[in-house]
């Protein structure tokens, strides 16, 4: 784990996303939000950690090959180079998530931070099963920023909302972002590593 908290110390990485994804029709052509989505987080330096149905699409897009990293932000490539890894790295399915957290735990202490501290994130750019929902839950639960993808079917409980969006933050640490546009999403996950990352110092 050591080259991965010194790229993340040193800004080489700015963070990390796990991308936690089913695949859908419900508002893009199939995995083509996916795909968008972890070109976006790639460019900007940010590590893919990929899993469940999505996964597959990072696969067939390519961005699980060495040969991504031209499409990488200039740190995570070198990066890339140096350890001889893609810039989406393939993480196992949807029922494997518990080992994110693992990863999760294992980062917070070493560096002796909380997990809502990290400069992480979690993302289901096109989720669809209820596993991914229980996932998102878990993930908020963790204190973990989470973006999901289309919106979900909570919007005809105001209450139910605002916790995930808002009061949430003030419980666990975690909030539920969800926005359509894959710039702007990536925009958001990007804004919220960048305050954990000033938080820290690093």
């Amino acid at each position: 784990i050591d080259p991965l908290l010194q790229a993340v110390k040193g800004g080489t990485l700015r963070g990390i996303v796990g991308l936690v994804s089913c695949t859908t029709l419900r508002d893009h052509g199939q995995d083509v939000h996916s795909v968008r989505v972890a070109k976006e987080l790639i460019s900007r330096d940010i590590l893919v950690l990929s899993m469940g149905c999505g996964n597959g699409a990072m696969q067939v897009s390519g961005l699980c090959s060495p040969e991504a990293k031209e499409l990488a932000g200039p740190g995570l490539k070198s990066l890339c180079e140096k350890l001889g890894i893609p810039p989406v790295l393939s993480y196992g399915t949807c029922t494997d998530t518990g080992r994110l957290a693992d990863l999760l735990a294992a980062v917070s202490g070493a560096l002796g931070v909380s997990i809502p501290d990290l400069p992480v994130a979690a993302a289901a750019p096109e989720y669809m099963e209820q596993k991914a929902t229980i996932d998102a839950i878990f993930a908020l639960a963790l204190g973990v920023y989470t973006y999901v993808n289309p919106v979900p079917t909570v919007t005809g409980a105001p209450s139910l909302v605002k916790l995930l969006t808002q009061d949430c933050k003030e419980v666990t640490g975690g909030l539920l972002s969800v926005e359509k546009d894959p710039v702007k999403a990536v925009d958001a996950i990007l804004a919220h590593i960048e305050g954990k990352r000033r938080k820290l110092g690093i």
